[in-house]
């Protein structure tokens, strides 16, 4: 009975450990080398409106591969004519759509129907894989934010 006892003692502080771990790893991460950068742009009501690339989730799963935009602003902005883009000259460009303030649009890389909070590039393998980086670009083609993928 002893000997349980102290396995359970040893097997609880094992996954203490591991969840500190784990989330100062992450705390690291999230502070240190995550390369998103949020930028102004003028909204449909005319102050600004702050987009990032927030997140590409599932890099190199074609069916599951997405990237998070945010408007991290205060006002709803418009996206028509922006793009996403990559090193290769990949290039996704969006429609008419206003997105809200602290709201966010997941652009999938695999084909199907666009809805209100999913819309998709129609690409039949993966695009991003580890390293590359992606790069949010306004109307006039410059570079608003960029994304590197982990």
């Amino acid at each position: 009975m002893l000997s349980r006892r102290r396995l359970l003692y040893y097997l609880l502080l094992n996954v203490f450990v591991s969840a500190c771990v784990t989330l100062s790893i992450l705390y690291v991460y999230e502070n240190n080398y995550r390369a998103v950068t949020a930028v102004s742009r003028p909204s449909v009501a005319g102050s600004t409106a702050e987009f990032e690339i927030a997140a590409i989730v599932g890099a190199g799963l074609p069916d599951s591969e997405m990237i998070l935009v945010r408007n991290t602003g205060q006002t709803t902005a418009e996206l028509k004519d922006w793009q996403i883009r990559d090193a290769d000259g990949n290039n996704y460009t969006f429609g008419a759509l206003n997105l809200p303030a602290n709201a966010a649009i997941q652009l999938r890389t695999a084909p199907g129907k666009d809805s209100v909070i999913d819309l998709y590039w129609g690409l039949s393998s993966s695009l991003w894989s580890s390293g590359e980086t992606a790069s949010l670009l306004d109307p006039d083609g410059n570079v608003r934010s960029s994304y590197q993928v982990p």
